[in-house]
């Protein structure tokens, strides 16, 4: 079965880059349209197994330990590399070790986040008064 196909319409500064992009990863245009829609977009909105499992994990911690996973925080060193990556993309074009590398931190961060986010919805669920976490989560 062949892949469905899309013809759109771009600005055409959307186009220009887009054709840069493609020049600098030795790709066609549609090719890197592709992959910048599939980033976009996701391809599955499920989730890994191992954050459903850390997720359902949550439900058995006290107060206390959910307080904590409320409160985490993506590393310093992830996200001063993640603003370096995203600036870089923006000036210049990634490699795709970089790409890849960006990849991993911005998994990293939305683990993080999903973790912290679910935390503060276990404490509202059990009573507790979370809405200065839920402003933050």
């Amino acid at each position: 079965m062949t892949e469905p196909t899309l013809t759109i319409t771009l600005p055409l500064a959307v186009y220009d880059h887009l054709r840069r992009r493609a020049y600098r990863h030795q790709r066609r245009p549609e090719d890197e349209a592709a992959l910048a829609l599939t980033a976009a977009v996701g391809a599955d909105d499920s989730l890994p197994d191992d954050l459903v499992a850390a997720i359902n994990a949550l439900a058995t911690l006290d107060d206390a330990a959910l307080q904590r996973v409320s409160q985490t925080q993506p590393t310093v060193e992830d996200g001063v590399l993640l603003d370096a990556l995203v600036d870089k993309r923006r000036r210049q074009g990634l490699t795709p070790d970089d790409e890849r590398l960006l990849a991993t931190l911005i998994d990293r961060h939305d683990r993080v986040m999903v973790l912290r986010a679910e935390a503060v919805a276990l404490l509202n669920a059990h009573g507790v008064d979370v809405r200065e976490r839920a402003a933050r989560a």
